[in-house]
């Protein structure tokens, strides 16, 4: 039988298990503190008509959209492109093209190297995140491109799509296949998405950086961070294991690797130790990448005319009716449609308060699965076109498309605390919305002394 304790030990004894209740409690504490960083919703203000007006005057879509112009982004998008394809490198370097030419993107690896006391813009943080997946077809090699505005920042709100185009063999007569709503057309809004936002979160930035509150507010802790797949369509059939490679491939990367945002101080950037340190004073324990994302907003089969998106999941039935209002109050300013656009006058709205039966696999499934609210901005039923060799720039809509641009600027906008009125008033009447010379080299000026310790 066991040994009965003498008196002496017990103490001992009932201490030793009360310092492990107290390790296990503050162990319990510090991983809640970790994955405290996500909020379910935002009560953020709306921008006042003046602002909403701003938004059109911020770039013209055009400049990525038009398909009658062969350089535009759209046009270079659309052709076949399945992974691991010459083509599917093009339009990848299309996109980046942006980017790096544009917007001051630069690649992780150079990321802390570069001098920006030279730069006219912040930039954007570039990882090109390659996999191997293996497929129905062999092995291919993918590419998902992550792009960040501030990658120091501690939540984020990630708008996605995919860049590929479903495969078909040369003898299905399906080759030419380049499905431009699916998703070609939501590829080049996201990229008018962050050309005409760029301004005002690089005025944001600054203005974060010069504060000397202790809190900032968790818009201000909020970047946008903007993801392209590869890999989303299935190779045959659709099955859980040949679908959603890039999306797969990734949330594995976000949940097994840390967030660390000491790793981005020595860029000499607004990702400067002052800011990350006041953005994450409170934060306690290594935290998952997975969990610095806020939200994500995953658009997929837009471009065509008259799509009806209702609201999939109840997690996020209020940033669905943000969007919603926004499409409303766009509507109200006259910016919803194209200037002088007049035959959309009374189309009805695009989205619908109902939620549809069943579910859609797609991307955000392992996003999803992880604990990340997603907004999924797919139309039901999908557009007539979905898999045919009709997905093509004949499926596509301007004004549409125009319009879903004004939608998501505006509701990004709102959702990330940003000045648009005074972002509109900075632009200059250029076909790409470029800073005037006077105001480039003032922002080259407020660079410098930003980039001193």
């Amino acid at each position: 039988m066991p040994a009965l304790l003498s008196h002496s030990h017990r103490p001992k004894i009932q201490r030793s298990y009360l310092l492990q209740h107290i390790v296990a409690l503050c162990l319990l504490v510090g991983w809640c503190a970790a994955h405290a960083v996500r909020s379910q919703t935002r009560d953020y203000d709306r921008l006042p008509t003046a602002a909403v007006a701003a938004v059109a005057a911020l770039s013209d879509p055009a400049t990525f959209l038009d398909t009658h112009n062969p350089k535009s982004l759209l046009s270079q998008i659309l052709i076949p492109r399945p992974p691991d394809t010459d083509n599917s490198r093009k339009v990848r370097e299309a996109i980046l093209d942006v980017f790096r030419k544009q917007l001051g993107a630069i690649d992780s690896s150079a990321f802390s190297s570069m001098d920006w006391k030279t730069k006219g813009k912040l930039g954007w943080h570039l990882e090109q995140h390659t996999f191997t997946a293996d497929t129905p077809e062999g092995k291919k090699k993918m590419t998902n491109l992550i792009l960040t505005k501030n990658p120091a920042a501690p939540r984020k709100l990630v708008v996605a799509a995919h860049y590929d185009s479903k495969y078909f063999a040369a003898s299905s007569g399906m080759a030419g296949f380049v499905g431009a709503t699916d998703s070609a057309a939501p590829c080049a809004m996201m990229v008018d998405l962050a050309v005409a936002l760029d301004d005002a979160l690089d005025a944001r930035e600054r203005k974060i950086h010069a504060q000397e509150q202790s809190e900032p507010s968790i818009a201000q802790e909020t970047t946008l961070q903007l993801v392209f797949f590869d890999g989303e369509e299935a190779y045959r059939v659709w099955t859980h294991q040949d679908s959603i490679y890039g999306s797969k491939a990734l949330a594995k990367q976000w949940t097994s690797t840390f967030w660390d945002a000491t790793q981005y101080d020595a860029s000499r950037t607004s990702h400067a130790p002052k800011l990350t340190a006041r953005r994450y004073r409170s934060t306690y324990g290594p935290i998952e990448h997975m969990n610095t994302v806020e939200h994500m907003i995953l658009l997929d089969l837009l471009g065509a005319v008259n799509p009806n998106v209702p609201s999939y999941y109840d997690s996020t039935k209020w940033l669905h009716t943000a969007m919603t209002d926004a499409e409303a109050r766009l509507k109200d300013a006259k910016v919803l449609w194209p200037a002088g656009d007049s035959a959309h006058a009374s189309a009805r709205s695009f989205f619908s308060p109902n939620r549809p039966w069943g579910g859609i696999e797609d991307d955000h499934l392992p996003f999803l699965h992880a604990g990340v609210p997603i907004l999924h901005v797919i139309p039901s039923p999908f557009p007539s076109v979905w898999h045919k060799l009709s997905d093509d720039v004949t499926a596509l809509d301007y004004a549409t498309m125009h319009a879903w641009c004004m939608i998501l600027r505006l509701t990004v906008a709102e959702y990330l605390d940003l000045d648009i009125a005074s972002a509109a008033q900075r632009r200059q009447a250029g076909p790409n919305g470029e800073l005037s010379v006077r105001d480039a080299d003032q922002r080259k000026v407020e660079l410098v002394s930003l980039a001193r310790p």
